[in-house]
């Protein structure tokens, strides 16, 4: 019997157990499994779980994606950032003996959860990535104070503080940290705080009793020299002069980051003792907030010392193909040389056509199309051979990304062609300052 057999197999069997299940909740929930929005299962001590991300076991981490992400970190170090990777575990696997029984109809297994996860930690740091094993830390069977919400599938406050320990540690004892200098924070309770949950409103609608409120005790972090200076998220570095690094830590990821309560960004600060850059964007999933932050103009003249990229596990850097990643280290590497002659810019239709005469494009190089306008989100590139064959290449930053008007294309397939000219649409773009360059990864 093939996987699909088995795996519907399992499905009907949950689905066949439904109305037993129903019978057994604690709120009163039914067909929870049935919703469309966010299928989810109710376990132990009011705590729920997402079907298809919580207790999903496959979680594709190819060779190419080791290897990619290997690039990554070494162009990083290349110019004086050290790259964290941090893959936040499941709510399922961090928190085992709250699941239902009905988990294993699902095709959740415990075992097979955590060497999952152990595989793709140890992969990755045998590539000479670091990454981050917060599974160690965030496991728990204590549900006085979980590391995950019941009816959410975010972090506590609890667990934004137990991973932000494990980092800071981490960061500590890194060679590099003996170059900077140590800023000195704390962090104070300032009461509890109710977070705004898309889940729990979504399964509240299959529920008779109210869910449990997706509350916890809020944080306010300060640098103790000024205490009265709250923490400068944003990472003002004071305007250093471009090319140089300077002592602090960028945070790029998800909600996790990104979210208020938990306060993440303010335990990371008082444990690695260095400032925080918050560049993390909601929604923006897996590539959101790092290629924002890494194409960006500002990251090219003032780069931190420590990257930390937060992802949970079942954001697939794979998902887009090579691409992201691709975009990601030319970025990383900064390596790029101007190319076309005599370009012809028409501002008005976001025009830009150059010509690629006598221009070579190596294996692996990439296109940097870059606006000049921040604004710019949008960019379709038509490439024309000497024989007349045309190829389209495009890229469109969605809501979830910061505009920076730069991206990194890449080419494959047009290095073994002898191009003519290009002629580049974007959504906008500065007539003084859009240009293109041809970088190596």
């Amino acid at each position: 019997m093939n996987k699909t057999l088995l795996l519907g197999a399992a499905l009907a069997a949950a689905l066949a157990a439904s109305p037993a299940l129903a019978a057994n909740s604690a709120f009163g929930c039914k067909h929870l499994e049935d919703n469309p929005t966010l299928p989810s299962v109710e376990g132990r001590d009011g705590f729920f779980f997402r079907i298809f991300a919580d207790l999903r076991m496959q979680h594709p981490f190819t060779e190419d994606t080791v290897a990619q992400m290997g690039k990554l970190a070494e162009a990083l170090k290349a110019h004086g950032t050290t790259m964290l990777y941090v893959p936040i575990p499941t709510k399922s696997v961090t928190l085992p003996t709250f699941l239902p029984d009905e988990a294993k109809l699902f095709g959740f297994d415990e075992d097979v959860a955590v060497a999952v996860y152990e595989d793709q930690v140890a992969r990755l740091n045998a590539k000479g990535v670091i990454a981050v094993d917060l599974l160690s830390a965030l496991r728990t069977t204590n549900g006085g104070d979980p590391p995950f919400f019941r009816s959410d599938f975010h972090w506590t406050s609890r667990g934004a503080e137990t991973a932000a320990q494990t980092i800071g540690g981490m960061i500590k004892q890194l060679p590099e940290y003996a170059d900077v200098t140590p800023v000195p924070y704390e962090t104070k309770a300032t009461g509890a705080e109710l977070a705004v949950s898309g889940m729990r409103r979504t399964l509240q609608a299959y529920c008779v009793l109210s869910l449990p409120p997706v509350i916890s005790t809020s944080y306010e972090t300060v640098e103790v020299a000024s205490a009265d200076a709250s923490l400068d998220i944003f990472g003002d570095s004071g305007g250093e002069a471009e090319g140089t690094t300077n002592d602090e830590i960028a945070l790029v990821g998800t909600s996790f980051s990104d979210a208020l309560v938990p306060n993440f960004s303010g335990f990371l600060a008082q444990y690695a003792s260095l400032p925080v850059a918050n560049m993390a964007i909601t929604g923006g999933n897996q590539f959101g907030a790092i290629t924002s932050y890494l194409t960006s103009r500002e990251f090219q003249a003032d780069r931190p010392k420590f990257l930390v990229w937060e992802n949970p596990i079942y954001n697939n850097l794979a998902q887009f193909g090579t691409g992201s990643l691709t975009e990601l280290i030319a970025a990383a590497r900064n390596d790029c040389q101007p190319v076309g002659n005599t370009p012809a810019i028409d501002k008005a239709k976001g025009l830009y056509e150059a010509d690629l005469t006598g221009t070579p494009i190596a294996p692996n190089q990439v296109l940097l199309a870059d606006a000049g306008d921040n604004g710019s989100r949008d960019v379709v590139l038509n490439f024309e051979s000497t024989d007349g064959r045309t190829f389209t290449r495009e890229v469109h930053r969605g809501d979830r990304f910061r505009g920076t008007g730069r991206f990194f294309i890449p080419l494959e397939s047009l290095d073994s062609l002898e191009l003519k000219k290009v002629s580049i649409q974007f959504d906008r773009l500065s007539e003084e300052k859009a240009a293109i360059s041809l970088c190596n990864t």
